[in-house]
């Protein structure tokens, strides 16, 4: 295998070991790509056309190194002996001696930016590359297919991730993730901590009035009206002779003091003690709870930021302890309508920057890094969404609802089984579909089924399944033997086995099971080119047994399209207007 990367630096060299993957041929390996390095010497990458090293400098464009589900051996040696290396997580330890430490690293379907960082006692150094996906393209396919998930649901994209992540900008929203609000508070904790400090030693305060009664004689603070107010009144004391006048044995005084317990410092210190326990919550996290999530990867993701969290909670614990806020009483996060807050050096700063951290994230720029879903999940997602909105145009949704998601303290996921139907009204008829995302098929005479995305028309006996399956083959006895790309064979067997597998109860026969439920079944995979697709086998497959494989991705739709306006054309004129609620 050859040396992708050569970086060297002061006291410290790294070398990165790999395969370049073979990669289907709508993916052209051209220069898009850049390694952003910072603090390092000399830098050199494979070159495709020569086979050898040649030196490059920080930000040039050079073509793709890195890609998802490929292991890379990654080595690190120490001219410095105080020089350590800071890799991805996921990346595990093979060998560690004095001079030197041996790597693997695998970024399995995550696909990005990640950051390889050497430091010593007196510098460090980063070198940023970019992951690529080795079956969409990552610059329009990729791309497309993240933002029109995130069209649908702002952070469904976003995950707890530390192998790979994305760069997004902060939105004009409120109730973020906290794998958001954990992205947005390490970029800014700086700052933050700065601001809350230097507004516990200096803290806005207002001075209050408040009258006591203490025995004439001693009093030092009355005014003119409350005088008056006692001479008029018969107060019962004793008369005065030089004055003529009684004077009350006691007497209202007015002092004034210094409060801290002021609105905008009753929101202040709901805002640091819910970053604190937030904080918290996220330190004491090893999983985000998200069932499709790669939960190994999530325990390491939660493991590795543990320390930096520790951290910060130390400090924001020196700013709960600042003495003036013993005398804040506690509220909740609803922001005073203050000119303080608007005019104040610090508070307004605060403020603004409390407002960004709490506001979530949006792809729609390239400042805050965030960890993204796996791409294998993520076209799970964009397939289901994308034959949502195909759907849409033949059919009215019965409830103008939005596709049911469930929201996580740490993540946003869409919901499964009945609880994602979405149900359609076909016009003419007034009949019932639905569209299920990874509905499970339970109590099977042999083993339950889930496929991912499962049209279930009116009769509820009637399915035809598309299964996204981030899977292509294109290897040369593949494209001999079935006429080019297409699905996996294994895949295809998958469909095949849903076919089978997949019956209902028999109405009429107790303990018998009726067959024939599904009507086909179709694995969507990532390809392009549709029209050299229609001469593949796994495509005429489908009009001979209805089953087979068809090209799904976002400047790919017609086929699927086309296969949808087939199933609906041939069943519709026969369903019923009963309407059978989906079951798992």
């Amino acid at each position: 295998m050859p040396t992708l990367l050569l970086a060297e630096g002061a006291g410290w060299r790294i070398e990165i070991i790999g395969k370049l993957p073979d990669l289907p041929p709508f993916i052209a390996a051209t220069p898009q790509t850049a390694i952003v390095v910072e603090g390092v010497a000399t830098l050199e990458v494979f070159d495709r056309a020569t086979g050898i090293l040649r030196p490059v400098t920080s930000g040039a464009a050079i073509e793709p190194l890195f890609f998802e589900a490929v292991a890379y051996d990654i080595h690190f040696e120490r001219l410095d002996l105080s020089a350590k290396l800071s890799l991805p997580v996921g990346a595990e330890v093979r060998r560690v001696r004095a001079d030197s430490e041996h790597h693997t690293l695998n970024f399995g379907n995550n696909v990005g930016f990640a950051d390889v960082v050497a430091s010593t006692a007196t510098s460090r150094a980063r070198l940023q590359i970019e992951v690529f996906s080795r079956k969409a393209d990552f610059r329009t396919d990729y791309v497309a297919m993240r933002d029109e998930v995130s069209g649908m649901l702002r952070n469904l994209a976003m995950a707890a991730n530390a192998r790979t992540y994305g760069l997004a900008a902060p939105a004009k929203e409120h109730n973020p993730t906290l794998v958001e609000w954990l992205a947005l508070i390490e970029s800014h904790f700086g700052d933050f901590f700065k601001l809350a400090n230097a507004i516990a030693r200096n803290p806005h305060s207002r001075l209050v009035k408040k009258s006591t009664l203490v025995a004439t004689e001693r009093a030092r603070r009355v005014t003119q009206q409350t005088l008056g107010r006692a001479l008029r009144r018969d107060n019962g004391g004793a008369v005065i002779p030089s004055l003529g006048v009684a004077l009350p044995r006691k007497i209202s005084e007015s002092v004034s003091s210094i409060t801290f317990d002021t609105s905008e410092n009753r929101y202040y210190k709901a805002l640091i003690k819910e970053t604190y326990r937030n904080i918290r919550t996220l330190s004491r996290t090893d999983a985000s709870g998200d069932e499709d999530a790669n939960h190994s990867a999530e325990a390491k993701f939660f493991e590795s930021i543990r320390p930096r969290l520790k951290a910060m909670e130390r400090q924001v614990e020196v700013i709960l302890r600042a003495p003036f806020l013993g005398q804040v009483a506690d509220a909740d996060l609803a922001r005073p309508d203050s000119m303080v807050l608007h005019k104040h050096p610090l508070y307004s700063r605060f403020d603004k920057l409390c407002r960004l951290l709490n506001g979530g994230l949006s792809f729609a720029g390239d400042i805050v890094p965030i960890g993204m879903k796996e791409t294998s999940l993520l076209y799970e997602y964009w397939c289901f969404l994308k034959i949502v909105s195909l759907l849409r145009a033949r059919f009215d949704l019965a409830e103008q609802s939005v596709v049911s998601y469930k929201r996580l303290r740490m993540t946003v996921a869409l919901k499964k089984g009945k609880q994602s139907a979405m149900r359609f009204v076909h016009k003419p008829t007034g009949a019932d579909m639905f569209l299920v995302y990874n509905r499970l098929f339970t109590k099977l005479p042999t083993i339950a089924q889930q496929p991912d995305n499962v049209i279930q028309f009116a009769s509820a006996d009637r399915f035809y399944i598309f299964d996204a399956k981030y899977r292509i083959q294109f290897d040369s006895d593949y494209v001999k033997q079935y006429g080019g790309p297409g699905p996996t064979t294994d895949d295809v067997n998958t469909m095949h086995r849903y076919r089978d597998a997949i019956a209902i109860p028999h109405p009429m026969k107790t303990g018998a099971w009726k067959a024939g439920s599904v009507i086909g079944a179709v694995a969507l995979f990532p390809y392009t080119d549709e029209a050299a697709y229609r001469s593949q086998k796994f495509f005429n497959s489908i009009k001979q047994v209805e089953i087979g494989g068809l090209p799904f991705l976002p400047g790919a739709t017609t086929l699927v399209a086309e296969k949808i306006s087939a199933i609906l054309d041939c069943v519709f004129p026969e369903v019923t207007t009963t309407s059978t609620e989906p079951s798992d």
